[in-house]
C-alpha cells in the first residue's frame, strides 16, 4: 500500500469508493471504485498498475480510484488520441 498516504486518508478515501459502490451500481464508475478497494485490500493501491511506480498522494486524493501514474496516464491517452 502506498507509503505517502495516512491511515486517516486511506479511511476517508476507501469511505468514498464505498460510497460510489453503493450509489452508483453498474456504472463504470462503481467498476473503477471495487477495482480500487480491491487493490486496497491486496497491498497494492496506490502504486501503478502499468509500471508499478508509487502514485501520488495528490493524485489519489483527488481520483481516488486511479489505476495509473501521470506519466502512464499520459502515455494512454496519447494512445486513444492517435
Amino acid at each position: 500500500m502506498s507509503e505517502s498516504l495516512s491511515a486517516q486518508q486511506l479511511l476517508r478515501i476507501r469511505s468514498k469508493l464505498e460510497t460510489v459502490v453503493a450509489e452508483q451500481p453498474d456504472s463504470h464508475a462503481a467498476e473503477s471504485a471495487s477495482a480500487a478497494l480491491q487493490r486496497m485490500r491486496s497491498g497494492e493501491y496506490g502504486y501503478c498498475i502499468e509500471c508499478g511506480d508509487e502514485i501520488s498522494a495528490a493524485r489519489l486524493a483527488a481520483k481516488p480510484d486511479v489505476a495509473l501514474c501521470v506519466d502512464c496516464q499520459a502515455l494512454k491517452d496519447e494512445e486513444e488520441d492517435a
